[in-house]
């Protein structure tokens, strides 16, 4: 993507970020959609570890789509690991994983601070 020219490379950022809001308020909403007794207002482990699982599954599907699909490679700085027989990126697979539950504690930590 370096090599990309200025326009194709910043369109593709910035559909990469849409992208990744749209994935966590997905995530999000399929949690309290499967699960109604998980609340997000003032979540419980129960609500962040459904979420993290639910988002580990998600990272998982999603790079494989992504790599089936050629929407991107990895190179041999990315370290991977292997997932029936698939190797997927472990930056993304945390990523995925882990932003929509910290979302949702951050968002909850600003609202309760600024109720104070």
């Amino acid at each position: 993507m370096w090599d990309w020219p200025f326009l194709k490379g910043t369109l593709w950022m910035w559909a990469a970020i849409f992208g990744d809001i749209l994935i966590v308020l997905g995530l999000w909403k399929g949690t309290t959609l499967l699960f109604p007794s998980v609340q997000f207002k003032s979540p419980r482990r129960k609500g962040y570890l459904t979420l993290l699982i639910l988002s580990f599954i998600a990272s998982i599907f999603l790079e494989w789509i992504a790599i089936y699909l050629d929407l991107w490679q990895y190179t041999a700085a990315m370290p991977v690991v292997t997932m029936f027989n698939h190797e997927v990126g472990l930056s993304p697979v945390l990523q995925i994983t882990f932003l929509p539950a910290l979302s949702i504690y951050l968002a909850n930590r600003f609202h309760t601070q600024s109720n104070s």
